[in-house]
């Protein structure tokens, strides 16, 4: 059996076994970097845009907004060009890469791919419960569900205080959507049915 000199370093098994298993890990991550084309900042042009539909807008928000959540996040909203601008201008404050002109462009492109033509939000528990009858319920029906289904108001329990915020909000998202005496009817009703105190 041959020795090594002395002061030479023979490794054991168990350090040999640490060292592939550490390989192992960083050609796993490199492969996985490559895969989803993300190796050195690369990003393919195609793929992104996954979903979206065509138009003026659609590269711009496939990159930005991909770079740190699915695009699913966004296909599932329905906002208004207000709503948008303000959702996109959040984004751009926690890092999203749009300047001036191309968050202008991305804005007009959700609130006219994404808006509440588009149907409802794809969000939810889809299960919703009647309304109750009273003055507002029509115009809860016809507005709300505009964006979302109703479980998203049958779900929940607020002050009046707190219907009215939420539901001026909802209505700001579009221009001209309710006039001040209907969301207040609207408020009131919320406060009616689906107060903090109510059954």
């Amino acid at each position: 059996m041959s020795h090594l000199p002395e002061g030479h370093w023979r490794p054991s098994i168990e350090s040999a076994r640490k060292y592939l298993i550490k390989m192992g890990w960083v050609a796993g991550l490199f492969l996985v970097a490559f895969a989803n084309g993300r190796l050195y900042g690369q990003v393919p042009a195609a793929a992104p845009a996954n979903g979206l539909p065509a138009g003026d807008g659609r590269d711009l928000v496939a990159v930005a907004c991909s770079q740190c959540h699915a695009l699913r996040t966004i296909t599932a909203l329905r906002d208004g060009s207000v709503g948008w601008k303000i959702l996109v201008d959040d984004m751009i404050l926690r890092g999203a890469q749009l300047g001036p002109q191309e968050a202008a462009t991305a804005i007009q492109y959700l609130a006219r791919n994404f808006g509440p033509a588009a149907g409802p939000m794809q969000v939810g528990k889809g299960e919703t419960q009647p309304l109750p009858s009273g003055p507002g319920q029509d115009l809860i029906q016809t507005h709300c569900t505009l964006c979302h289904d109703l479980s998203r108001v049958t779900g929940s329990k607020r002050s009046k205080q707190e219907w009215n915020y939420t539901v001026t909000g909802m209505m700001s998202k579009v221009s001209g959507m309710a006039t001040p005496k209907e969301i207040e009817t609207m408020s009131s009703y919320l406060a009616a049915q689906f107060g903090k105190n109510a059954q």
